[in-house]
């Protein structure tokens, strides 16, 4: 026992070996007690209740606590927080003065109806409580409750009675079978989850009452198969997911979520259709619809020659796109689509085109100028991308605004049929082909732009293009720079520019994690000094989101950094000084908590091409011999 009259905070979070405190009557102006993951704490002293100026309480995984005493007298308490405490049993008793309490893991077994006497409570999170049974009426006199959270408590069986004040529920993984018309009485209710409710067989047509309802989330309720007309406007419905659904269609009263942003559809297998009423969400950002197999007709408004596979394998065509104009992303990944509609291109903000897995894909029309990033990996029917060589120009001539860069990525991963050995003039791969246009593109480029810009892309391949001027086995090169390129700080245009690519092989390697390459650049002047410029560029980023994928061949990427090399050597490069030599050395990496060398990858050749704004037209042309450096 001490004099504890001034003791204002206790704080001993994970104390591990902490059983019990002493009495606080004298600490009469204790505000703040933390004995979060204090294990073995078996019991409070009762005198916790006297302490009147004591706000927040926190006893967050203390195990072993299986009596909370009367905090009834405490009436500043505030914040009590009981998370975790698996062998507490009954809903505490607090002062109607607390404002937010979290009892998340408890294993308490029902609120009383005295709860209603507290009358200032905010919010009330009873997660992952196991035993938790339906709550009782009486907590729809809570006034003063905005969020009321009872996600992963697997007996919560019926919708509850809640106050009109309520602004978030969230009943994720619930019991419950169907949310009642009376939820139309929320009305400043702004989310409302429901996600994982497998035993969701209904939604009452009242959601279109909910007008302050920004997210709505029906992810993985299996038995959801119709989803309710929506039959007055939603101007603040932002995001809408119906993932993993059983919904076979949509209402063509969808036009009414006219403020929707973001749709996910992603594994709605019974889904055949989309409304025709489709093209009016002229508010909609993101469409997700991955994995949606069985998708075969589309709005003739919303695309032409686009469709999933139908009963007989056949194609469906449609006609027209004139909708979505404010898309910015589109997920078709796993989708059976044949081929694009041309006017895909007509999607004037369209950022990033997803086609992962789209395995009956044959060809990309001409794509829209402000797309930057394209991901088609595992595309194994997609032979002609052409219309890739357009898309980099418009990269590199992007005009938004100045000194800008905008960064292009086209991921080709695992389509070999990009490799094959047609087109044209007889053993011209259909890569080099592609490869050869990209050269005119960035040689004209930089010769005639002082923009900043950087693209990436991938291909399979084992070799580097024939129009790099350097190339060499393993993962380093040393080049040698022409005597006329120097760094003028009051002018760049005699400096050089790079391209660099480099054949990664791929043995037995899963890309669950991020992947990338960093290349380092040495530059060693007449005077020997050696700034080093680092570059990394991430190749591609799974998250988990479409599953582990194998990869079991070699691949080429390529890189351009204009911008990068620009302020590398406005920050570092000697004024005036002339640079001879040039190193380059590539390391691939993945991340897992942090950067590392992906040892299951390895850098089998590289390569460097040269860019000068000063280069005479004769020799703009593809080197005809190559010129290998060690």
């Amino acid at each position: 026992m001490q004099d504890l009259v001034n003791l204002k905070v206790i704080s001993l979070f994970h104390s591990e070996n902490l059983v019990r405190i002493p009495e606080l009557s004298s600490a009469t102006k204790l505000e703040l007690i933390n004995l979060a993951y204090c294990r073995k704490l078996l019991e409070l002293p009762s005198s916790l209740q006297h302490l009147e100026k004591l706000t927040h309480l926190n006893l967050r995984w203390c195990k072993n606590l299986r009596f909370l005493p009367s905090l009834y007298k405490a009436t500043s308490l505030t914040t009590l927080i009981l998370s975790d405490c698996s062998n507490l049993f009954s809903f505490p008793e607090v002062s109607p003065n607390v404002r937010e309490l979290q009892l998340e893991g408890t294993a308490i077994e029902e609120i009383p109806s005295s709860v209603e006497s507290l009358c200032q409570l905010i919010s009330l999170s009873m997660e992952d409580c196991a035993r938790l049974k339906n709550l009782p009426t009486s907590i729809c006199n809570l006034r003063s409750l905005e969020v009321l959270s009872l996600n992963y408590s697997p007996n919560i069986t019926t919708f509850p009675e809640m106050s009109r004040n309520i602004t978030e529920l969230n009943l994720q993984a619930t019991a419950i079978e169907e949310v009642p018309s009376s939820i139309e009485c929320l009305s400043n209710l702004c989310v409302l989850n429901l996600a994982r409710c497998r035993r969701l067989k209904s939604v009452s047509t009242s959601i279109h009452k909910l007008k302050s309802l920004r997210g709505f989330y029906l992810r993985d309720c299996s038995r959801l198969e119709i989803f309710p007309e929506i039959l007055d406007t939603l101007e603040r419905l932002r995001n809408l997911d119906l993932s993993g659904t059983a919904l076979k269609e949509l209402p063509s009263s969808m036009e009414n979520l006219i403020g929707l942003r973001q749709l996910r559809l992603e594994n709605c297998e019974s889904l055949v259709c989309l409304p025709e009423s489709f093209h009016k969400l002229k508010s909609l950002w993101f469409l997700y619809v991955y994995g949606c197999k069985n998708l075969v007709i589309w709005p003739d408004n919303l695309f032409s020659a686009i469709g999933g596979a139908s009963l007989t394998g056949r194609v469906e065509m449609q006609k027209d796109l004139h909708g979505l104009s404010s898309l910015k992303e589109l997920d078709l990944s796993g989708t059976n689509l044949e081929n694009l509609p041309t006017t895909i291109k007509q999607l004037t903000r369209l950022q990033k085109l997803i086609l992962w897995k789209c395995e009956r894909l044959k060809s990309l029309p001409e794509l829209p100028p402000s797309l930057i990033h394209l991901d088609a990996h595992d595309c194994t029917s997609l032979a002609e991308v052409s219309s890739i060589t357009k898309l980099f120009e418009q990269a590199l001539l992007c005009k938004d605004k100045p000194y800008t860069p905008k960064t292009l990525a086209c991921l080709f991963t695992n389509c070999f049929l990009l490799d094959q050995k047609v087109v044209a003039s007889p053993g011209t791969p259909k890569l080099q082909m592609l490869f050869g246009h990209m050269f005119t593109i960035l040689k004209d480029y930089h010769q005639a732009s002082p923009q900043r810009n950087m693209f990436t892309t991938c291909f399979p391949g084992s070799e580097i293009p024939e129009w790099f001027d350097f190339k060499s086995s393993g993962s380093s090169i040393n080049i040698q720079l022409p005597s006329e390129w120097y760094y003028n700080r009051h002018s760049m245009e005699n400096f050089p520019g790079f391209v660099v690519s480099a054949v990664v092989s791929f043995q037995d390697y899963f890309d669950d994690a991020h992947f990338h390459i960093r290349c380092e650049c040495h530059l060693k002047s007449c005077n020997g000094d050696c700034p080093n410029l680092s570059c990394s560029f991430t190749v591609w980023s799974r998250r988990g989101l479409h599953g582990s994928r194998l990869l079991g061949s070699d691949h080429l990427f390529l890189l351009y950094h204009n911008e990068l090399v620009r302020r590398f050597v406005e920050t570092q490069a000697s004024n005036k000084c002339i640079y001879k030599e040039a190193s380059f050395e590539f390391y691939p990496g993945v991340w897992e908590r942090n950067w590392s060398q992906c040892i299951s990858c390895e850098v089998k050749h590289c390569g460097v091409h040269l860019l000068s704004a000063a280069t005479d037209d004769a020799e703009v042309q593809p080197p005809k011999r190559y010129k290998y450096v060690s």
